[in-house]
């Protein structure tokens, strides 16, 4: 379940009842689309990689996200698609591994709502409940 959330200067959004966090991750993803996007693509055939890694859940939330703009913005690579893996290391933090699917960047035909800055630690919220995994994130635009 996603939820956009206002804010004075920046946009953000909620993500709940995520079964998994890899799930939760994946959620972001859309949200993340659903925010630049009016019509984010639903099918692609281009293929990424991205491994991140981070001292705690909410670091790695903000680098994936970063990670997905800088695709998008950057490389002109919408990710439509995610096969997300995260494990717990050793030393302590997370290791992130993702597969993504996506399509080529497409201003016009998807509806361009405007530039994400960043991902930001402030409001970040990553935490598990009795319905799942839950996030809030707020966008610097």
């Amino acid at each position: 379940m996603i939820r956009m959330l206002d804010h004075t200067a920046d946009v953000g959004f909620e993500v709940a009842k995520a079964p998994t966090l890899e799930d939760l991750f994946d959620e972001a993803r859309e949200a993340l689309l659903m925010t630049v996007f009016e019509e984010p693509p639903e099918r692609g055939d281009e293929e990424r990689a991205v491994r991140l890694s981070a001292p705690d859940r909410e670091t790695l939330l903000v680098r994936w996200i970063n990670e997905l703009v800088f695709l998008i913005q950057g490389e002109g690579f919408v990710p439509v698609g995610a096969d997300v893996r995260i494990r717990e290391i050793d030393v302590g933090g997370f290791a992130f591994k993702a597969s993504l699917t996506g399509a080529p960047l497409d201003l016009e035909g998807y509806g361009w709502q405007g530039e994400i800055k960043s991902a930001t630690f402030h409001g970040l919220n990553v935490s598990e409940g009795s319905e799942g995994w839950q996030a809030q994130v707020i966008l610097d635009v």
